[in-house]
């Protein structure tokens, strides 16, 4: 079995639901629950949003910013794994309106070449 990462920190601003959101995470099975609309499937978009592609729901990137806010969204995670740990993010910036080519990848604070260089470090299976 390869070596496995995991998300142990998610920070959210201005996505979908959340103005900001940061959840520390365990190792293992993780379980959302909350009422309807309470944000839990923006949780897994999110996510989604730290592999290439448009995200689980496959919604245009000015589309998943937060309705008041500045028009951009920025995600990050902290992944922990065998090789220690690495830092992920990506976002739009505010009034971006480019789309696809307007989401912006950062891996460990360096600009990354593309959305696949995120594989090196993560990749989500849907079930």
């Amino acid at each position: 079995m390869p070596a496995q990462n995991h998300i142990s920190k998610l920070t959210l601003t201005n996505f979908r639901n959340y103005a900001a959101l940061t959840i520390d995470l365990a190792p293992g099975a993780v379980v959302f629950s909350g009422d309807n609309g309470a944000g839990k499937t923006n949780l897994l978009e999110a996510i989604s949003l730290l592999t290439p592609g448009r995200g689980l729901r496959r919604a245009p990137y000015v589309d998943v910013a937060r309705e008041g806010g500045d028009g951009g969204f920025a995600l990050h995670a902290r992944l922990d794994g065998p090789d220690g740990q690495v830092e992920i993010g990506t976002g739009i910036s505010g009034g971006d309106t480019a789309g696809e080519g307007g989401r912006r990848v950062r891996i460990n604070g360096a600009s990354a070449r593309s959305g696949e260089d995120m594989l090196e470090w993560l990749r989500v299976v849907w079930l």
